[in-house]
C-alpha cells in the first residue's frame, strides 16, 4: 500500500512539473516569478535558513537574526526566504549586511534537492504557520537529530499526513495553538511551548531605539509630533465599507486619517472611492484635517505610528486573510482597535479585548463614540507577553547551541 507521504511527495512532483511548464512563458514568469522559485538563485551554504510567508513574519525572523548573530557562538552566515517577491527588496534593505535575502524556494521535490544542494541549512527556523511538507520532510534528510524550529506558531490544522518528525522546538502563541498541535503531532518527539507573539521580540536588544523594526522609522517626525488622529494600518480593499463610514466620521470632525492598503495593488482603488465620496487625497509625509493621506509604498508604519494618535488594524473587518500586525501600534503605545474578525488570532485577539489593552468595534458605526483603551491596562498585557517571549527565546538558544555542536 502507498502511504501518504508517498501520495503528497508525487503531488508535489507533479506540480512542479506544471510550474515548469507555465513559467516558460514569460508573461506567467514575469508575474509569478516562477522561474526564480524553482531554480534560484540561492546563495553558497551552510546557512541558518529562517523562512516567513510575507513581511510581518520576516520582521520578526529580522529581529531575530539580530538577536541570533548576537548570541550564538559562531552564528553561521542567515538566509531569509519568503513567499512575497515585492517584499523580497524591503527586507534586503532593512537586513542589509545582517541576512542574505531571497524569494523561497517551490516546496517541489526538484527545487527543494537543488535549493538544499545549495544552501546547506543546519537548521531551518519557521514563523508562525509555514509548515510546508516538503520543508520537513527535507530537513528530515539533513540531519541525523530533527532541525526545524517554529517559532510564534500559530496551528490550526495540518496537511494530512505531514511529518512532524524533523521539528525539534515549537513554541506557540496561545495555549489553544499549544494544544492543537500537539493533538496532531502525538507521534513526534517534540514538546511545544506557549512562547507568546514573537512580533514584539525586538524589545530583546540592548537599544530598543536601534532595533531592526525601528530602522524604518529613522526618518520619523519627532515624539511630540502627533498629527496623525487615526492609522488606518494593513487594511484591505473589502473592508471600504466599513472603513467609509469610520472615515465620514473623522471627516465630519475634522479629523485627520492615514490610509496604509496592505496590498500596492488596491491603492487606486482606495484613491478612487475616497475621490467620490469628496475625501480631499495628500500624499505622505502630509496629512490634512479632514482628509485622507493615502500610502503608496510599503516600509512607513513606524513612521506613521511615531505621529498617530489612534490606530484601527486591517483584515479585522473581512474574515479573509486574516488580521494584521496589532503589536506594533501596542509597542508604540498607540491605542488600538479592531473589527469584530481576527482571522488566525482569534484566541489572542480575544484575551487583549478581556484584558482591556485593545478595543473591538462590532461594527463601524461603534467607532462614533469609541472609549480609547488605558494605557496601563496595554502595559501591563505587554510585560505578561513580554515575559513569555523571553522565555522561549531562551529555550530556542538552547536548542540551537545543542544542534550546531
Amino acid at each position: 500500500m502507498i502511504g501518504i507521504g508517498t501520495v503528497i511527495d508525487l503531488g508535489r512532483g507533479i506540480l512542479g512539473s506544471a510550474a515548469k511548464v507555465v513559467g516558460s512563458f514569460p508573461s506567467f514568469d514575469r508575474k509569478y516569478h516562477i522561474n526564480r522559485r524553482l531554480d534560484g538563485p540561492w546563495p553558497e551554504g551552510p546557512c541558518l535558513w529562517l523562512h516567513g510567508a510575507s513581511l510581518g513574519e520576516c520582521k520578526v525572523l529580522l529581529n531575530l537574526a539580530e538577536l541570533l548573530r548576537r548570541d550564538l557562538p559562531n552564528c553561521p552566515r542567515i538566509l531569509l526566504t519568503t513567499q512575497k517577491v515585492e517584499v523580497v527588496p524591503v527586507l534586503e534593505k532593512m537586513g542589509e549586511g545582517l541576512v542574505d535575502v531571497s524569494i523561497a524556494p517551490a516546496d517541489t521535490p526538484a527545487s527543494m534537492s537543488k535549493f538544499i544542494r545549495k544552501v546547506q541549512p543546519q537548521t531551518l527556523i519557521l514563523a508562525e504557520n509555514e509548515l510546508w511538507p516538503g520543508y520537513l520532510s527535507s530537513m528530515s534528510r539533513t540531519s541525523l537529530k530533527p532541525s526545524v524550529a517554529l517559532v510564534s506558531g500559530r496551528f490550526r490544522k495540518a496537511f494530512p499526513g505531514i511529518d512532524f518528525s524533523s521539528i525539534g522546538f515549537a513554541c506557540m502563541q496561545t495555549e489553544a495553538d499549544r494544544q492543537r498541535i500537539s493533538e496532531s503531532a502525538l507521534s513526534s518527539k517534540f514538546w511545544p511551548m506557549v512562547g507568546g507573539d514573537w512580533k514584539i521580540i525586538s524589545f530583546l536588544h540592548n537599544n530598543p531605539t536601534e532595533h531592526l523594526g525601528a530602522r524604518e522609522s529613522e526618518t520619523a517626525t519627532g515624539e511630540g509630533s502627533k498629527d496623525v488622529d487615526l492609522a488606518l494600518l494593513s487594511v484591505h480593499f473589502p473592508e471600504w465599507e466599513a472603513l467609509s463610514e469610520i472615515i465620514r466620521v473623522c471627516k465630519l470632525r475634522n479629523k485627520s486619517v492615514v490610509l496604509m492598503p496592505r496590498r500596492l495593488e488596491e491603492v487606486e482603488l482606495f484613491r478612487q472611492e475616497l475621490q467620490t465620496n469628496n475625501v480631499k487625497v495628500v500624499e505622505w509625509p502630509q496629512v490634512r484635517q479632514g482628509g485622507v493621506t493615502l500610502i503608496d509604498q510599503f516600509g512607513l508604519t513606524g513612521q506613521i505610528l511615531e505621529r498617530a494618535r489612534q490606530s484601527l488594524v486591517g483584515g479585522s473587518f473581512c474574515p479573509k486573510p486574516g488580521i494584521h500586525d496589532f503589536w506594533e501600534p501596542l509597542l508604540a503605545k498607540v491605542p488600538t482597535c479592531v473589527g469584530p474578525y481576527a482571522g488566525g488570532h482569534e484566541d489572542l485577539v480575544e484575551e487583549l479585548v478581556q484584558e482591556g489593552a485593545i478595543a473591538r468595534l462590532s461594527s463601524a458605526s461603534d467607532f462614533e463614540n469609541l472609549d480609547l483603551v488605558d494605557e496601563k491596562q496595554m502595559q501591563g498585557c505587554l510585560d505578561l507577553e513580554k515575559e513569555k517571549v523571553s522565555d522561549s527565546y531562551q529555550q530556542l538558544l538552547r536548542f540551537l547551541e545543542d544542534l550546531l555542536k
